[in-house]
């Protein structure tokens, strides 16, 4: 029986856990419909039972639908901002903040954040990655980069915190061990609390606008008075007020102290 793609919403949340509503429906739609043709399956009924019998196929659909690509330093003026302002604010004075990347991704972010906190001296509660694929989590706890992922990232931190073997660059341990990697989605699960720092970047644009208000709602709920939110290149948060939020600087928010 041919399914619709409302069908196949409702299929791909019984199988991976993703709620496919929460998500622009024609990019969306798009990205699913070039999948089919990529792999050759006919239709949206065809995918859903490769999707419930497949487990290989299955973790490379996760990964294509939430979109993993990172590199570290990504937006080089938002870096700077954080490394001369934000955590000086949020780590100096022997303050020990908790630092949230959510939906890492490859760990990236939470490592670029890592390795500032340790070129400073500074210490800190907790550095948390979260992402809803298990797998890329997997892949971000491995440390294991290519070059590409760490064109951004300055030569001298590269030759610091790098070994290279071959074509694979591997990160240092003490950096690899400074980020706590956990699963999570962000449409149902507990959000962590006392965050003196959110990234949430370059996830918001995939999502409907009564999506992102919601989850911006529940950030600042997580975030602590006066804490920093930063989002996306691509993505800036319509009436930050209205959320308790001013923008102080590009792509990075702050909300109101108590």
């Amino acid at each position: 029986m041919t399914m619709d793609y409302a069908g196949l919403k409702r299929q791909i949340y019984d199988i991976l856990d993703i709620d496919l509503n929460a998500y622009k429906e024609q990019q969306m739609q798009r990205r699913i419909t070039q999948w089919l043709a990529r792999h050759r399956l006919e239709e949206f009924s065809r995918l859903g039972q490769v999707l419930q019998d497949d487990p290989v196929h299955r973790a490379k659909f996760r990964e294509y639908l939430t979109i993993n690509t990172s590199h570290f330093f990504r937006d080089q003026g938002v870096f700077e901002t954080l490394e001369n302002q934000i955590l000086p604010t949020v780590a100096g004075s022997g303050r020990l903040p908790r630092i949230w990347s959510a939906g890492c991704s490859i760990g990236a972010e939470a490592y670029s954040i890592a390795i500032l906190l340790a070129e400073h001296g500074y210490r800190y509660r907790e550095v948390l990655a979260t992402d809803i694929d298990n797998e890329i989590l997997r892949k971000a706890q491995s440390g294991q980069f290519v070059r590409s992922q760490l064109n951004a990232l300055p030569r001298p931190l590269l030759e610091k915190y790098f070994e290279q073997n071959r074509d694979i660059y591997h990160l240092s341990e003490t950096i690899r061990r400074a980020v706590h990697f956990k699963q999570h989605n962000l449409l149902k699960d507990t959000f962590p609390r006392d965050c003196d720092l959110i990234m949430c970047r370059n996830v918001f644009i995939y999502f409907t606008t009564d999506t992102q208000k919601h989850l911006t709602h529940t950030f600042m709920a997580s975030l602590k008075p006066g804490g920093f939110f930063v989002v996306g290149s691509a993505e800036q948060i319509m009436n930050p007020s209205s959320f308790g939020l001013k923008r102080i600087s590009y792509c990075i928010y702050q909300k109101d102290a108590e």
